[in-house]
């Protein structure tokens, strides 16, 4: 009974919650974006009164989707109980039953490892640190953005991590190596379960959801595992006791839902043409100077300013205060916006000495040359050595 209720609650709760969370996909069809609004509205309905000047917005640990995902949970656990009540149960059955769950949740774990494993061997996850980042000092990130600019650092340590998460999400695919690939991608998913906390990154939810999954997946290897290890009689797991699909429509099937995967993972790597983020195209101006003032500037110059690859300028103050300012390109002109919506010009001019910048930011005249910094062969960036040399 146990078993059969958690197998119901599992198929029930990881179907729904996988085809109603708000993840993105780039190609396939998302349920989840398309029912937000109607979700939010529900959530905010029903636990409302619970969160008290929280939004019930369905975003990334957000505590709208904490509440839904609890809310979910309740309800298919109800739906469970009343499925095992009600239905008439079979060993065959309950064979089918699990299998389909083995299968689903390994597929659906493939597709999230090709995903953040293409994104690292191309360094579309952990680019290559903003010279912003780079000049500001260490005590001032936050835990999450430290972490990313490490990790972005290292082009080779990406690429290894990535491949690692195509090969566990490739073993998953074939029924042969699936057992094999559930117990790894347990080990992968709990490690990034485990970053996310570490770091305070903002997908736990997302990543202790896939982790259970991988716990689904794996719970047959952990199954032989166990007897093996205590040396008792080995008894096979549910989904091999599972009638088998066999013959060339299987494999046909297989290779429609492996195409649709690589479609999704890293079909547009190769659109786009960028097999290495941190060697993508930037845009005008991007990167660190150093700032002089010139006659006739008012106000306090900063130290630093920045052109960041997401449409920012951005200021630094001699403390190592940031302010960022949304940016927008016009010949020879920069349009900005602070954040209290204080609007900025400043003309620009490259020259051998720098950039000339004079205009206006806020309320203050502005008079500078900018001076680019090398923040690319800043010591972070430098890459690793076979050697050291004596007392370093």
């Amino acid at each position: 009974m146990p078993g059969a209720f958690a197998r119901r609650w599992l198929l029930l709760f990881a179907g729904l919650f996988a085809l109603t969370s708000p993840f993105r996909y780039q190609l396939l069809p998302g349920v989840g974006p398309w029912l937000r609004p109607a979700l939010e509205t529900g959530v905010s309905v029903l636990v409302g009164r619970w969160l008290p000047g929280r939004s019930a917005a369905l975003f990334s640990d957000s505590p709208g989707l904490y509440a839904y995902a609890g809310l979910l949970a309740v309800g298919t656990a109800l739906a469970a109980a009343l499925w095992v009540w009600l239905a008439r149960r079979s060993s065959a059955g309950e064979a089918r039953l699990w299998y389909g769950l083995h299968t689903g949740a390994a597929w659906f774990v493939a597709l999230h490892l090709l995903l953040y494993g293409f994104d690292k061997i191309f360094k579309s996850q952990f680019y290559l640190p903003e010279p912003n980042t780079l000049y500001t000092p260490l005590g001032q990130l936050s835990p999450d953005l430290a972490y990313w600019s490490v990790m972005g650092a290292s082009r080779s340590y990406s690429v290894f991590a990535g491949l690692l998460e195509v090969g566990v999400g490739l073993l998953l695919v074939w029924g042969r190596t699936r057992l094999l690939g559930g117990v790894l991608a347990l080990a992968v998913l709990a490690n990034v379960v485990a970053l996310n906390f570490g770091f305070d990154i903002s997908v736990k939810l997302w990543s202790g959801f896939l982790l259970l999954l991988a716990g689904v997946v794996a719970a047959p290897g952990l199954y032989t595992a166990y007897y093996a290890l205590v040396g008792r009689e080995w008894r096979p797991a549910g989904p091999q006791r599972a009638a088998r699909w066999r013959g060339r429509w299987v494999g046909a099937v297989r290779g429609l839902l492996l195409a649709v995967l690589l479609l999704e993972t890293a079909v547009p790597f190769v659109q786009r043409g960028n097999f290495n983020d941190d060697a993508a195209a930037r845009p005008p101006l991007h990167g660190a100077y150093a700032v002089v003032p010139l006659p006739g500037a008012a106000g306090g110059a900063p130290v630093r300013v920045f052109v960041h690859r997401r449409g920012y300028f951005i200021t630094q103050a001699a403390d190592g205060r940031l302010q960022d300012y949304a940016l927008h390109y016009a010949p020879g002109r920069l349009l900005l916006r602070g954040p209290a919506g204080q609007p900025g010009v400043l003309c620009y001019r490259a020259d051998s000495a720098g950039l000339h910048l004079s205009g206006r930011l806020g309320p203050d005249s502005v008079r500078w040359l900018a001076r680019p910094l090398p923040w690319r062969r800043l010591p972070l960036l430098r890459g690793g050595h076979w050697t050291t040399a004596a007392g370093e």
